[in-house]
């Protein structure tokens, strides 16, 4: 199955608790043999916070513990829902 996800942030738990649980939903498909697209905003506010408060460090950090996981940032203006879905 193929599933397309909208998440606030992937990457960033920074005021975003629901990270964790978002994560362990997108792990888990892919681990059952879903092809799994994620988007995040390009100017989400807690990646925003997080990368200032921690540095990029910290992005890269995430994608140590997190290799199977990734998302693709968009720009609101420029998104188009027609080539994505």
């Amino acid at each position: 199955m193929r599933v397309v996800l909208f998440y606030h942030s992937l990457v960033s738990d920074w005021n975003h608790g629901n990270a964790h649980f978002l994560r362990g939903i997108v792990t888990e498909l892919i681990a059952r043999g879903h092809q799994v697209s994620i988007y995040e905003p390009e100017d989400s506010w807690s990646r925003q916070k997080l990368v200032q408060e921690y540095g990029e460090t910290a992005v890269a950090e995430f994608h140590a513990r997190y290799p199977v996981l990734d998302s693709t940032r968009y720009r609101l203006e420029t998104l188009d829902l027609d080539d994505i879905l």
